[in-house]
């Protein structure tokens, strides 16, 4: 970003300071060995419950997220959905859709491992 103006001031600085973060409101801060990470949501394509942590899992591998699954999903773009009490899913990233006998939707999602992984739904 390009800010013009006679000089600068720490007001004006203020203000690019403030219109840069504007960006990262929807990123999400990830752990992964002792590291921390700033996600982009496009790199995202589920977060999930497991063992009473909130995990992603993302184009650059799994992250721990210090954060509850209601409140990741207030920071997250819109094209992003919770299909179960334990699940949100990047509408994005999802390949296909089965539905089973019994009435369940499998959700296959495009992601970086093989296409092992699907999430699963109740028919709504």
């Amino acid at each position: 970003m390009q800010v013009q103006a006679p000089r600068r001031t720490p007001k004006i600085q203020q203000v690019v300071e403030f219109v840069e973060s504007l960006d990262d409101n929807h990123r999400l801060k990830g752990k992964e060995d002792g590291e921390t990470y700033l996600i982009e949501p496009n790199a995202i394509s589920r977060i999930y419950i497991e063992n009473r942590q909130v995990l992603t899992e993302t184009t650059q591998g799994d992250y721990h997220l210090g954060l509850r699954l209601y409140q990741v999903l207030e920071i997250l773009p819109a094209y992003f959905i919770k299909i179960s009490q334990s699940e949100i899913v990047n509408l994005k990233e999802i390949e296909c859709f089965n539905i089973t006998p019994n009435g369940l939707v499998e959700i296959h999602l495009k992601t970086r491992k093989p296409p092992t992984h699907h999430a699963v739904t109740s028919k709504q």
